[in-house]
């Protein structure tokens, strides 16, 4: 199914996305650790931008966390349920999440949009490119929500055909 493999695309996207943003944090903070350290130098630019690649490394986090269901509160509820219940209760977390994500998208654009012209002071960098990831993965995420309730429809349907309940997680690649 197409939407399946725009989420398992979208997924290593952001694997590699959140290994990029990783190694730069790393590099910019033992940098900056050194420089402290062993040549008493500050780099004001480097701490900025480590911070600004954590802000990238939740949401992209969140977003991987999201396709494999492993966030908090996600599977607490449908864990206690059996059968048609739980599916149900699946999909309506989905939905939920998906209206969630779209606010992501909107209100991130917005605030993306009125931020590019505000530049960071010590790195340069225009603060709309932070906030950018904002709406970026909250459509990854209303395609993963998407992706989600199409398999627990088909399971619901799977499960009330054979006449059997088969309670097994979504596979997530």
């Amino acid at each position: 199914m197409l939407i399946s493999k725009v989420s398992r695309g979208l997924d290593r996207l952001c694997i590699f996305l959140l290994i990029v943003t990783t190694t730069v944090m790393s590099v910019s903070l033992v940098i900056m650790i050194f420089g402290r350290n062993f040549f008493n130098m500050s780099f004001a630019s480097l701490e900025e931008i480590s911070r600004f690649t954590f802000v990238w490394l939740t949401f992209t986090g969140a977003a991987i966390a999201f396709k494999r269901k492993e966030h908090m509160g996600m599977d607490f509820v449908v864990s206690k349920l059996r059968g048609k219940t739980a599916t149900v209760v699946e999909i309506i977390q989905d939905i939920v999440a998906l209206i969630l994500f779209a606010l992501f998208i909107f209100y991130g654009i917005e605030l993306a949009v009125l931020n590019i012209e505000v530049v960071s002071l010590q790195s340069g960098i225009p603060m709309g490119y932070v906030y950018f990831i904002i709406p970026v993965t909250g459509f990854i995420m209303v395609i993963h929500a998407l992706d989600h309730i199409i398999k627990s429809i088909k399971r619901k349907h799977t499960e009330s055909t054979n006449g059997k309940v088969v309670m097994d997680k979504v596979s997530s690649i």
